[in-house]
């Protein structure tokens, strides 16, 4: 066995004699004896393990039969992985066992454990450490014990916190904590403490390293629906791709309501199921939800989507999740070479309160490329669709596909040239009073596209116009038929996308300052030929000048040069400064006799204190429709936000995001956007 690599500091195994002059002859025979000594002994043992250790100390002793190095003072040792800083050690090396004692610094690899009585096992590689302290990411941990090896560091009695104070603001208390290196922390029997004041308990928690944080805390709050309520949860991780959190909620009107909320995720999988449960003790009526979101990729051109939503009643998720209804769909879609395919089927699943909807059972959709016609200069494009629509017990066929032609842009100096036609068809196959019967709708259309752009540049401005100027026609053939139930305002949408003889103009300018847009603005307007009037106007202007404080100013109206009225108004204006920022906006609509004023913004008082409010106020009815405001306090490893919603209705929230976590506030409204501080 080798001799661990030794470097003398400070004091020797002997002490040096000036006044012999013989003192050089003996310390070369001293040195003779020792090397010849070791070269009989340790054969012996070398072919049984070696150790490359690297040890330096203010003193160095041996044992009579030289298996046990201790050392003393300063010490340092390197072996592997492994280093080690501190007062007293011994290295067995017939058991390979080291023990440090007193104050001991352990590093693994990138980890460093400040701890007492340090016993490691360097062929095992593994060791104990009493009263162990060390960080973790952004955590800071202390422990009764800790084992550790090239693999695991398990903490017995410890906990974690982010706050770097003497006393931590919060700690997360568990029984044993495991830490899989580079993979995971897996804690149990955890307790949160704000202070040493306890607040919650779990059975266990997983965090897992190469993911996001995760870690969910109880949030309080009020509204005029359930009263003041607590929504808490537990996390459950069996591995990466599966998790599962258990809701417990309590509401004052409305009692307690549980749920479990799955997700998981697998090879060319992922989704999600969700329940919801609650007996409202003030009603006494049951109401639930169960919903299914599922992504199913079969291959790189195929994939599949699912959503699934059973619930109680229709103002469930408005009341409890403030989310509208979202309808049920199964979507395949295949990526072929110059086509796509898909099939949608959204039928009615809820048949308490979707009586009376559309469905459509299913939709087939194929789409092909916009591709060269043979060696010639036209393009085209091609679609057809085929819709079994559902309304109760009656339902409607509708087969819908075009045909669009082109040419590529033609360039004429300063003006660019692009010819357009296409034919549209639709057929309908319906049943009434127990007759089939169908019907048919046929639009040809043809467009004109006219493009040109002028760059001007004056010493460091540069203004850039562009013109759009494009002409549409078409016409309509049709049978005389009525549809058993309605489709929707389908000629208004038909006309939008084929209007009978239109001129469309659009007028796009910039203005920049070397590579600083200072304004944008933009014109649209059309032209009806056939009843020979212009639409209303629409003018946007974006404007970001180079002025104190001043971030932008939007202008956006709609105005009917032949009524000589607006028909719509927006406009805003966004100011900041080092510590504020405040957003003002208008939007009228003068027939609807419909104005808001909004105003959103916020300030910070110093580094620890923020408010933010929103306000929207209804000029005509001289009332305020909306009134949000919050309050953030910054308390060193951890912020504190109160919440006030006064209108429409109130609701009141206290929300807790520690720092550890940055990407998971407790989320307490579904507007809290709004009044983030900018």
């Amino acid at each position: 066995m080798s001799l661990p690599k030794t470097r003398k500091q400070g004091r020797f195994f002997w002490e040096k004699n000036s006044n012999f002059k013989i003192g050089k002859v003996i310390l070369l025979l001293f040195f003779a004896m020792a090397i010849s000594f070791l070269f009989m002994v340790f054969p012996s043992f070398s072919s049984e393990r070696t150790f490359q250790v690297n040890l330096q100390a203010d003193y160095i002793s041996w044992s009579e039969d030289l298996s046990i190095v201790i050392g003393k003072g300063k010490v340092k040792l390197e072996y592997k992985d492994v280093q080690i800083e501190t007062e007293n050690v011994r290295i067995d090396l017939h058991t390979s066992e080291l023990l440090a004692w007193d104050k001991v610094s352990f590093k693994l690899k990138t980890r460093r454990v400040e701890g007492e009585n340090l016993r490691y096992n360097l062929e095992k590689e593994e060791g104990t450490i009493q009263h162990p302290s060390g960080k973790e990411g952004l955590f800071f941990y202390r422990a009764e014990e800790a084992f550790f090896s090239s693999e695991i560091i398990e903490l017995r009695k410890a906990y974690f916190t982010s706050c770097e104070l003497s006393l931590p603001h919060y700690k997360i208390r568990a029984g044993r904590i495991s830490i899989r290196l580079d993979d995971e922390i897996v804690m149990s029997n955890v307790t949160f403490s704000l202070g040493d004041i306890p607040v919650f308990w779990l059975p266990f928690f997983v965090q897992y390293l190469r993911e996001e944080n995760r870690f969910i805390l109880p949030s309080l709050s009020y509204n005029d629906f359930a009263g003041w309520s607590i929504q808490t949860g537990y996390y459950f991780y069996a591995s990466p791709s599966f998790q599962a959190k258990l809701h417990l909620d309590y509401r004052e009107e409305k009692g307690w309501a549980e749920g479990i909320d799955i997700s998981y995720r697998f090879k060319g999988a992922k989704g999600k199921l969700n329940t919801y449960f609650i007996k409202e003790k003030d009603t006494q009526e049951e109401r639930w939800l169960a919903s299914l979101e599922h992504q199913q990729s079969f291959s790189d051109s195929t994939s599949l989507k699912l959503r699934l939503n059973r619930l109680s009643d229709k103002d469930f998720l408005k009341d409890y999740f403030a989310r509208e209804y979202q309808t049920a769909y199964l979507y395949l879609a295949h990526r072929g070479p110059g086509y796509n395919a898909s099939i949608l089927a959204q039928p009615a699943v809820n048949p308490v309160f979707e009586r009376g909807s559309v469905e459509r059972l299913p939709q087939f959709k194929l789409n092909f490329d916009y591709q060269r016609i043979n060696e010639s200069y036209f393009y085209n494009a091609e679609a057809i669709e085929i819709t079994n629509f559902k309304k109760d017990d009656k339902s409607i066929l509708r087969a819908d596909g075009f045909l669009d032609i082109s040419s590529p842009w033609t360039d004429f100096g300063y003006f660019k040239l692009r010819p357009r036609i296409g034919y549209h068809h639709f057929n309908y196959w319906y049943e009434r009073e127990g007759e089939k019967l169908s019907g048919y709708r046929s639009i040809p259309y043809q467009e004109l596209n006219l493009f040109s752009e002028i760059t001007v540049k004056s010493e460091n401005y540069t203004h850039i116009g562009r013109l759009s100027l494009d002409y549409y026609h078409s016409s309509e053939v049709k049978d005389d038929f009525e549809l058993p139930f309605s489709l929707g305002d389908y000629r208004k949408v038909t006309n939008a996308i084929h209007p009978e003889n239109l001129i469309k103009l659009n007028l796009k300018n910039y203005l920049y300052s070397g590579k600083l847009r200072l304004l944008s603005g933009e014109v649209k307007a059309n032209y009806d030929l056939t009843k020979e009037k212009f639409s209303p106007v629409e003018v946007k202007f974006h404007l970001t000048p180079p002025l104190p404080y001043t971030e932008y100013l939007d202008l956006h109206f709609v105005y009917d040069p032949y009524r000589k009225e607006y028909k719509e108004i927006k406009s805003s204006l966004g100011l900041k400064g080092n510590q504020w920022n405040l957003r003002v906006g208008m939007k009228r609509y003068p027939q609807e006799d419909l104005t808001d004023v909004t105003a959103q913004g916020g300030f910070s008082v110093g580094e620890k204190w923020r408010v933010s409010a929103y306000l929207r106020y209804d000029w005509e009815k001289k009332n305020t429709e909306e009134e949000v405001y919050s309050l953030w306090r910054d308390l060193h490893c951890w912020t504190l936000r109160l919440f006030l919603k006064n209108k429409p209705e109130k609701e009141y929230w206290i929300a807790l995001h520690i720092k550890a976590f940055p990407k998971h506030w407790i989320k307490y409204h579904p507007d809290r956007e709004l009044l983030e501080y900018q």
